[in-house]
């Protein structure tokens, strides 16, 4: 296992957070956020100045995450309503989610593979398309074919393609999310296993939701959450998953990918500085000493 940080968890510059991580001893990255942009919508002058930083700092990017399927799936009709106003705007917003589609599967899925190569990355993380107020259930056959074609174009160009879980997707669950890799049955498709993103979800993360999906994991997302008495789901640096006996399984299990530093807290750098260094006292004790040291 290897400790990488995501780069707009640390700072919305890229330059920042290579060379903060790079002081801290970090050398893997993964690769989300430029400012207000998304890989790899970005301009050719932000494609470069992002080469030259990989290049000087010396980082290795593990990981790219485009938001790909980050969106609703479109119904098969629109919804109906005997007013005029009210069907127009239930059939403007079936169109949009069509279109939204169309344009994750034909321009940022190609051009995601691209710029995964072009940075060196073998990992493309992906969403399981969000169920747009829907209970969770049997997961759309659409969902299952655009996560395939997916994998395929991932796989023809040596890359692997990992669905994270979310929180209102198909894939939110350890059981959901197994449930969805295992009908697809795709060598070039995995899991970028969020436990905290499951236990908001409603799953048990560890050890109930990892036992479904521990042949699954490809990449994994580092941090935490507390439920308070109302129901919200917060993220928090120390909070409820047992991060300690899901880093154990890890390493029994033979796990030698990433686990990313994500804490979605503020400040960002205080937050994920706390974050590393939790994660490297868990990854010191027990049974942790394949995790990469400080450098």
């Amino acid at each position: 296992m290897r400790i990488s940080l995501i780069t707009d968890e640390v700072s919305a510059d890229p330059e920042v957070a290579f060379e903060l991580g790079r002081e801290w001893g970090i050398a893997d990255f993964e690769l989300r956020g430029y400012f207000t942009d998304r890989v790899p919508m970005l301009s050719t002058y932000q494609r470069r100045r992002l080469q030259e930083m990989i290049v000087d700092y010396g980082v290795r990017i593990t990981a790219i995450s485009p938001g790909l399927f980050k969106i609703p799936y479109p119904a098969g009709d629109p919804e109906r309503s005997s007013l005029g106003w009210m069907d127009r705007g239930f059939f403007d917003t079936w169109e949009s989610s069509r279109k939204a589609l169309q344009f994750h599967l034909d321009e940022l899925l190609p051009r995601s593979v691209d710029y995964a190569a072009e940075v060196g990355a073998r990992l493309i993380i992906c969403f399981g398309f969000h169920r747009g107020g829907l209970p969770p259930g049997p997961t759309p056959a659409g969902v299952l074919d655009a996560l395939a074609r997916a994998a395929d174009r991932a796989a023809a160009a040596g890359l692997m393609l990992a669905v994270e879980t979310e929180d209102g997707f198909w894939a939110d669950t350890g059981a959901r999310s197994a449930q969805i890799l295992q009908a697809i049955d795709h060598p070039g498709l995995g899991l970028n296993w969020d436990p905290a993103n499951a236990f908001a979800a409603g799953d048990i993360p560890f050890p109930d939701g990892y036992a479904m999906v521990r042949n699954l994991v490809r990449n994994v997302h580092f941090k935490d959450a507390r439920r308070d008495p109302d129901g919200t789901v917060r993220s928090v640096l120390d909070g409820e998953i047992d991060w300690g006996g899901q880093l154990d399984a890890l390493v029994r299990d033979g796990y030698n990918g990433c686990i990313a530093v994500e804490t979605h807290v503020r400040p960002r750098i205080a937050a994920a500085r706390a974050s590393l260094e939790r994660l490297r006292r868990l990854t010191t004790t027990g049974h942790h000493e394949c995790v990469n040291p400080r450098r």
